[in-house]
């Protein structure tokens, strides 16, 4: 049931697009260590050849041994590809073992390149909330984008990290606490402004929901007053 559990954990997570190398490269990792079978990043196994005078008590031996490591292997695979979005999926499948799969991944996302800092420093400061994420979800995205960037080397102080937060709100919506938070002196972290967001995001939604007629609530909600506070 652990293992189940595990992988619905990893499974659930963000997937392998391209931009997320670094955090699905760890995750991965602890996985395949928590079922033992870590090993297979890194080794490989022939398959036995059989004997001009047909199969030997040793070949029997080997070919038992690699079909047991077969198998193992093919769920360190398998678990690989599961956890990517499907159009990687079509064009990785291709890799037989979890060995070769692993060191063309990291060939094709594990670059620590000008190139490819510059492109995820481009996502993280061009990145602006979608409109059909929550609140929680774009925070969850830019924390992520976050801690890519730290992964190949880009520390972004606190300041750095507020602003971005703030700059990926729309004005027309967000305005407003955007101005609110950014004067606030207490805004000094990630997880500070991301409380504030939090908060904003939940009173608007209760807002939204006490202006609904009565017919079309499933329970009675008491209006509630809430603003974004200079504390």
């Amino acid at each position: 049931m652990e293992i189940d559990l595990a992988f619905t954990e990893l499974h659930g997570a963000s997937k392998l697009d391209g931009q997320s190398y670094a955090m699905w490269h760890r995750k991965i990792q602890y996985f395949l260590h928590h079922k033992k079978i870590l090993d297979h990043l890194t080794t490989s196994m022939a398959e036995p050849i059989k004997s001009d005078n047909g199969p030997t008590t040793q070949y029997r031996r080997e070919l038992d041994a690699y079909n047991k490591w077969l198998e193992k292997d093919m769920s360190a695979r398998f678990t690989m590809l599961s956890c990517m979005h499907d159009n990687l999926i079509r064009e990785y499948e291709k890799y037989p073992t979890a060995k070769e799969l692993w060191e063309v991944l990291k060939v094709a996302y594990g670059s620590t390149s000008a190139t490819r800092l510059r492109a995820l420093t481009l996502r993280f400061n061009q990145y602006v909330l979608d409109p059909k994420h929550s609140m929680i979800q774009h925070l969850d995205v830019m924390k992520d984008m976050i801690r890519e960037l730290q992964n190949i080397g880009c520390e972004l102080s606190d300041e750095q990290q507020v602003l971005a937060v703030l700059r990926s709100l729309p004005e027309q919506t967000w305005g407003h606490v955007k101005l609110v938070l950014t004067h606030n002196e207490q805004i000094k972290t990630f997880d500070s402004v991301a409380s504030h967001l939090k908060l904003e995001a939940d009173r608007r939604e209760l807002n939204a929901l006490n202006r609904l007629p009565l017919s079309h609530m499933s329970v009675n909600a008491s209006p509630i007053k809430a603003s974004v506070g200079t504390n």
